[in-house]
């Protein structure tokens, strides 16, 4: 039985980008049968752009970051019907038979997500095998795929991202939409932890490939606006997954973690904050 398949891009001000990931996905060798772009308001050209464009659905909403994206996305196409979602922000590029490939997959697996490479097209080995939310004095990520991984068919992960993810609305079903308020970073960690937790296997397929445009910058702990989103994201997720030790005590590593990092009065400001909001607000 063929199933139906909907696309959906996330954007916010990456024209250029934008153009190369609509190109790649209009032609995948298996093309989806309906292509869905999530804009955030942008102001680069982007939506008279957009307007122009022939064979996509447009929704242009505020800014609500990645995660706003992904759950308006992910609600109008389940909503809609279809049997796969196939979902990624602006800046990767997926090969011609991605989408092919992650459709030939084993049907154990009903979240199938391609092998992502770098902008040297070196394997991006990010994707976290197993999270630790049981012991407070150890790091949340347990074990990362690793280059003997990559000899296997499958990889089975439970920390992927909504970087090319293929979903069957089973998932979204059981276990609900992507949580909107994470705005950006973990709100993926958020939704494929829920659907592990609901005995959904999600799995890398490494025949099915997906090129990363854009590096993760060298000096990650650099304080930038995205700061406060990390810290606080990483204290909800102990907070809404954690073992009784983990959500009350691992919060405090991170905030020690953060303000030893902290090199002007303003980042200490932003790390007490984003602290305050994990531990004390709401998650849902």
């Amino acid at each position: 039985m063929n199933q139906s398949v909907a696309a959906v891009i996330i954007t916010f001000n990456r024209l250029e980008l934008l153009k190369e990931v609509l190109s790649a996905v209009k032609n995948q060798s298996r093309k989806p049968d309906k292509i869905i772009v999530v804009n955030n308001s942008s102001t680069d050209g982007t939506t008279e752009w957009l307007s122009e464009q022939e064979g996509i659905d447009v929704i242009t909403q505020d800014n609500l970051g990645s995660s706003g994206g992904q759950y308006t996305g992910l609600k109008i196409t389940y909503e809609s019907g279809f049997d796969w979602i196939w979902t990624m922000d602006d800046d990767v590029v997926p090969e011609t038979n991605c989408l092919e490939n992650l459709l030939k997959a084993n049907g154990n697996y009903l979240i199938r997500t391609p092998l992502r490479f770098d902008s040297k097209n070196i394997p991006f080995l990010n994707d976290a095998v197993s999270y630790n939310f049981s012991n407070p004095f150890k790091s949340l990520w347990v074990r990362i795929i690793s280059k003997e991984d990559l000899s296997n068919d499958y990889i089975e992960a439970v920390g992927i991202t909504f970087e090319g993810p293929l979903i069957h609305r089973s998932v979204i079903e059981k276990i609900g939409l992507p949580n909107p308020n994470f705005f950006i970073f973990a709100d993926d960690t958020d939704f494929f932890v829920r659907a592990n937790r609901a005995n959904f296997k999600s799995a890398i397929v490494t025949s099915a490939k997906l090129y990363r445009k854009i590096d993760i910058p060298k000096d990650i702990y650099k304080f930038t606006w995205k700061t406060y989103y990390i810290v606080r994201n990483l204290i909800w997720l102990d907070r809404i997954f954690g073992s009784f030790l983990v959500k009350y005590i691992r919060p405090f590593g991170y905030l020690l973690v953060w303000l030893l990092r902290s090199k002007s009065f303003s980042d200490i400001i932003t790390v007490f904050k984003a602290f305050k909001s994990g531990y004390l607000g709401k998650y849902r």
